[in-house]
This record gives C-alpha cells, sequence and structure tokens, in this order.
C-alpha cells in the first residue's frame, strides 16, 4: 500500500512538472538556438534604443533644470535688490514712514508688494526645478531597470545558445523542481487539514447538540416480516404478497413480478394527489394500482436490479415511519384511509444542516410501506442507542432521538473507509431499517434514473 501511494504521489508530481514544463515553453525558455539568436538580436537593439531614451531623457529633464536654475537666481538677484532698497527707505526716513499715506509709506507698500511676489515666483521656480530634478530621476531608474532586465535577457539567451536542448530541459526542470514539491505538499497536505478541522471540530461541536426527533407523541408499532432463522433480517429477492379486501397495492411498475390474470390493474398518478410534490420527489409517481382478486398473491421483485432484495414495513395505527424516499418500491393501502404524508422541517438543528437532511418526509399508518435495499435490509430495535453507517440508512420511527455522530477513528475517515458521520437513533419504543450494503449508484443524485435521479438530488439538498 506504502508503494502504491507513493507511485501515486510520484506520478502525480511528474503531472506537475510537465504542467509546469509547458508553461516555461509558452514563456519561451525551452525555444530552439535559432530563435533565442534572434531573440538576443532583438534583446541587444532594444538595449542600445533605452540607452538612447536615458540620454534624451537626461538631456531633457537638464535643460529645464538650467533654465529654472537660471531663472531663480536672477529673481534672487531682483529680490536682494528690491530688500536692500527696502531698508534704506526704511533707515533713511524714521518718521516720514509712520505717517500714513505718505510718500515713503506708500513706497514702502509698493516694494512689500514686490518683494512677496518675488518670493512666491521664486519658490514657485523651486518646486518646478525639484519636480523636473525628480521626475528626471524616476524617468532614468526606470528606463535602467528596463535596460538591465534587457541585459538581463540578453545575457540569458546568450547563455542557452551556447548549451544543447537537453541541458535546457534538464535546467528548467531543475528551476520548477521546488515549485512541483511545494505544489504536491499542498495537495497531500490541504485534504489532511480539512479533513482534520471536520473530524475535530465541527463533528466534535455537533456531537454535542441536542437530537431531533420529529414526532415524540407516534406511539403505534412499527414492525417488519422477518426472514426465518433471523429476527433482523426482513428482505428476500422477491416477496409475495396477499392483499385484504379493503386494501390495494402502488407498486414501481420494474418492481412488478408477476400477478393474477383475475386482478384488477390501474395507473396512480400521484402516490397522494393532495401532496404532488411530496409525492414526486418521493419516486412514487406513474405507480401501478392492484386491487385484490381472491386469495391471489403479487409477487414483487426488483427485476431490474440483481442486488435488491425486498421487504415490507408495517405500520400500525398511530405509528410514524420516517423513510427515506430512495429507497420506497410502493405501498399497501386501505382503500378508505390512504396512507398519510407529512413534511417536517428542521431549518434550527446543526444535525440538518451538516447532512443537509433539513426537512423529513414521515409516513403514517395504518398501512405498510415496500421498501428495497441492496443485498438485504434489516431492521433494529434503536433502544439501548445504536450506530448506523449514515449512507445505509433508510428509515426510523418518528419518535425515535435521531443525530449524527462522527465516525469511531481519524483515520478510517481519512483513507474514506469511512464517511464522517454516522446515524446514532436511540429510544424506546421504535426500530431504524437500513441496507447491508450501501448502494452508491442508487444513493440519491443525478445520477440516479430519470426523474427518480433528479427526484433523489432534489431530496439530498432538502434533507429527505
Amino acid at each position: 500500500m506504502v508503494f502504491t501511494w507513493l507511485a501515486k504521489k510520484a506520478f502525480m508530481l511528474a503531472i506537475i512538472l510537465v504542467v509546469l514544463g509547458v508553461g516555461a515553453w509558452f514563456r519561451g525558455e525551452l525555444k530552439r538556438a535559432n530563435d533565442l539568436e534572434a531573440d538576443r538580436v532583438l534583446w541587444v537593439e532594444k538595449a542600445k534604443r533605452l540607452a538612447k531614451e536615458i540620454a534624451e531623457i537626461k538631456r531633457e529633464t537638464e535643460s529645464q533644470t538650467q533654465k529654472l536654475a537660471s531663472g531663480i537666481q536672477n529673481l534672487e538677484s531682483i529680490l536682494i535688490q528690491r530688500e536692500v532698497e527696502r531698508q534704506a527707505l526704511w533707515d533713511a526716513h524714521w518718521w516720514a514712514r509712520k505717517i500714513w499715506w505718505s510718500e515713503v509709506w506708500i513706497k514702502l507698500r509698493d516694494l512689500d508688494k514686490d518683494i512677496l511676489a518675488l518670493r512666491g515666483a521664486v519658490e514657485a521656480r523651486i518646486r518646478a526645478k525639484d519636480f523636473w530634478d525628480k521626475r528626471r530621476n524616476e524617468l532614468a531608474a526606470l528606463k535602467e531597470r528596463e535596460r538591465e532586465e534587457v541585459e538581463g535577457q540578453i545575457a540569458d539567451a546568450s547563455k542557452k545558445i551556447g548549451q544543447s536542448y537537453i541541458a535546457r530541459i534538464i535546467e528548467v526542470v531543475r528551476q520548477e523542481l521546488p515549485i512541483a514539491l511545494g505544489i504536491l505538499v499542498g495537495i497531500v497536505l490541504a485534504p489532511i487539514g480539512i479533513k482534520a478541522f471536520l473530524y475535530f471540530v465541527v463533528a466534535q461541536w455537533a456531537a454535542g447538540c441536542p437530537p431531533i426527533c420529529i414526532l415524540p407523541s407516534a406511539t403505534g408499532r412499527v414492525s417488519a416480516i422477518t426472514r426465518e432463522g433471523d429476527r433482523e433480517k426482513v428482505s428476500e429477492v422477491s416477496v409475495p404478497i396477499v392483499l385484504g379486501e379493503h386494501q390495494e397495492l402502488l407498486i414501481q411498475p420494474d418492481y412488478l413480478q408477476s400477478t393474477s390474470l383475475r386482478a384488477k390493474k390501474s395507473t396512480k398518478w400521484l402516490l397522494n394527489p393532495s401532496i404532488p410534490l411530496s409525492s414526486l420527489l418521493s419516486g412514487m409517481f406513474l405507480l401501478t394500482r392492484i386491487t385484490p382478486s381472491a386469495s391471489d398473491p403479487v409477487v414483487i421483485s426488483a427485476t431490474k436490479d440483481p442486488n435488491s432484495e425486498i421487504g415490507i414495513i408495517d405500520l400500525g395505527p398511530d405509528a410514524a415511519f420516517v423513510c427515506e424516499p430512495r429507497c420506497l418500491a410502493g405501498v399497501i393501502q386501505d382503500r378508505a384511509a390512504p396512507v398519510r404524508i407529512t413534511r417536517h422541517w428542521r431549518l434550527g438543528s446543526l444535525h440538518g444542516w451538516l447532512t443537509l437532511q433539513l426537512r423529513f418526509l414521515v409516513f403514517h399508518g395504518p398501512g405498510q410501506l415496500i421498501v428495497k435495499g441492496c443485498r438485504g435490509i434489516r431492521v433494529e430495535s434503536a433502544n439501548p442507542g445504536r450506530l448506523i453507517n449514515q449512507a445505509a440508512t433508510l428509515g426510523f420511527s418518528a419518535n425515535l432521538a435521531y443525530a449524527n455522530t462522527r465516525c469511531e477513528t481519524f483515520v478510517s475517515y481519512w483513507t474514506g473507509k469511512e464517511d464522517l458521520f454516522n446515524d446514532l437513533f436511540n429510544g424506546e419504543p421504535g426500530v431504524y431499517a437500513y441496507e447491508e450494503i450501501p448502494d452508491a449508484m442508487q444513493k440519491g443524485g443525478i445520477s440516479g434514473r430519470g426523474l427518480q435521479g433528479i427526484a433523489d438530488a432534489i431530496l439530498k439538498v432538502f434533507g429527505v
């Protein structure tokens, strides 16, 4: 097993390397020598063009900064003259400068305005000079980086031209191998981390939540016809049914093996017309209805599934049974009192959200449910508490406490040998039914047959 696991991971690593190698090929790292030489020539021309652009940028920006520097010098000299002139006027007319609107006062005011304007002009030109200096440095640095990259490309192309094609492939593999190993480690560890979080955090949290009890008041007896020698085995490959005088059988056509010629047959479009959506979602539509003819038996069998067996669950008065719609093949009911189906939502239960079982279909007695299961069906008492693989559950008495608990060991969940959750049933009186071997092909999903497959997928989303 270890060698198989290592072989699979080595194969996965090889695939990752191939994908990275294809990416390197698209990036041009595995070009032929002629193509590399052509690229090198283009890179050399681009390097020359960048050198000219750098020189032109420096020349233009230096011209601008020189003009600004010259203007700043002229303005500063004029500013100094105005400041000297104002100071001289200020010192020479100590009395007249205080007289408002005198000739000296007016001249000082005009000089102050000129000085202020000159200072603003000097500052503006200094900012413009700093901007051009910064722009020159930024553009030059940008072009220098581009030129360094181009020169690196030239050097890389020159190096590759001198290597053989095989040597370049080996070089690419050597460069991409750490990345491939990192991706492989992530692929290996990510599922383990996710499963560890689900097992040790989410599942542990769910185990502490209160269970679901659909109908605590359902007190009727739920039983099954047991196989001789095994009280818990309730199914056979084919089951003969003798209907009572006031009973009728509603069965899916592909589960009807043989009937009496005298038996009356008709089509029943829906199991219960008052709840058409539930009848459709349970797969109980386009049924064959059979009414009794004397004591002639009707033989029920999975005529198109060699692994399926048939069992009958008897619902007494006031009994209620939560049934997985995927396992229902037919119903035996009194014509005057058909089997009633109710829907029960449990949106506030964490168990429902974790398993997407937000809604339950409950079948109320009196009546009998004809159920199907892969390789056989077993019915067991739920007292004391019992665990069952969630994929195998077919139904349970509606008065039982139903919850989800995590599987026994993390290793079995991590390796895929067990599902994360098991169904837990507890209480009395009550039973639960399960198939001996869960059939993945028949358990819900779009992969099911026709409308029933679609219905199973919808039922799974709604937790039924």
